[in-house]
């Protein structure tokens, strides 16, 4: 049978990018919907080509009525496969953003899921990367936001489906008569997400078809360039920083976006923050003695022409 296009596509990415290996063991992470549905298919499609050994995963996040039934039909997908089928129930958190809790414990459970080395395939399309640049464009995120999520993400997790469309995918399934699940959420308005999916991409299309694709090049281009001031950034790191201490003129002939990317790095690497970080880059150049706190708990202690960097009291220490 020959390939189709949607199915040529994912076979490319996944070779070109190295994100699944042959041999490789995968897990790969199936909510129900059409996107991780046609996920499940393509590694069924390339499994025996790729050596795969493939896991069904699903993640019931028990957030509404439905989520049961949403198991009980990727546990059916998975036995009609003859493949692995893990379950993994959460809780809604007490308080807080409901969205960040759900991720940090889906980080976790992929994480506990890949001791052995395996790796986690996730359903995240053109479209997702394109929707996460609109957003982070409307919270004024920097270089590093604005390039969003890569094919490889965090850890074990892998997202081979960037370079194809929710249509393209939902097209796909249509076509060999495959079922998928709808998650009644989605077309809620109580998510920046849901909202930016539903009212700005389709204008956007109207304007420019093929706006998502466009979208999600723009995002893998500015990836690159992100990845590219991490480099510079952490080699300048190294030359400027002796034992716990960096010179602040040496510190002050660096260009903002490495400086502003030393100062991320020496904080862990925190996911936000960047306002707090420019705060003290401003301080760190004003010539002011006395100390700042980073995002995750470092902190900068200034006296004379010396910067140190240590832990903050009472404050987790920076990542490595």
């Amino acid at each position: 049978m020959a390939d189709t296009p949607v199915e040529m596509t994912f076979i490319g990415t996944v070779r070109s990018r190295d994100l699944l290996p042959e041999g490789s063991s995968v897990v790969a992470a199936v909510s129900g919907g059409s996107d991780s549905v046609a996920l499940l298919r393509l590694l069924q499609r390339f499994a025996s080509h790729m050596g795969w050994k493939v896991m069904v995963l699903h993640v019931d996040h028990g957030a509404r009525p439905g989520s049961p039934d949403d198991a009980e039909f990727v546990r059916g997908l998975a036995s009609g496969a003859g493949l692995p089928f893990v379950l993994r129930k959460l809780q809604p958190p007490e308080s807080g953003s409901l969205e960040d809790h759900f991720s940090r414990e889906r980080r976790r459970i992929y994480g506990s899921c890949c001791e052995d080395g395996s790796l986690v395939a996730t359903g995240h399309t053109a479209d997702d990367r394109a929707e996460t640049l609109v957003m982070r464009l409307l919270e004024g995120a920097g270089l590093r936001g604005l390039g969003g999520m890569d094919y490889i993400g965090g850890g074990p997790v892998r997202r081979p489906l960037l370079d194809l469309t929710r249509a393209g995918l939902r097209e796909y399934l249509e076509e060999m008569g495959q079922e998928w699940r709808e998650d009644p959420t989605n077309a809620g308005k109580d998510f920046l997400r849901n909202r930016i999916r539903q009212e700005v991409m389709p204008v956007l299309e109207a304007i420019s078809p093929g706006s998502s694709l466009a979208l999600a090049r723009s995002s893998a281009n500015l990836s690159l360039w992100r990845d590219m001031v991490d480099e510079i950034a952490g080699s300048h790191l190294d030359e400027i920083l002796d034992g716990d201490t960096f010179d602040r003129r040496l510190y002050g002939e660096l260009p903002e976006a490495v400086r502003l990317t030393v100062l991320w790095i020496l904080a862990g690497r925190p996911r936000g923050g960047r306002l707090e970080i420019e705060k003290t880059d401003r301080w760190i150049l004003s010539g002011n003695d006395g100390f700042h706190d980073l995002p995750g708990g470092t902190r900068m202690t200034a006296s004379g022409s010396g910067v140190r960097v240590s832990v903050s009291p009472g404050r987790k220490g920076r990542k490595g």
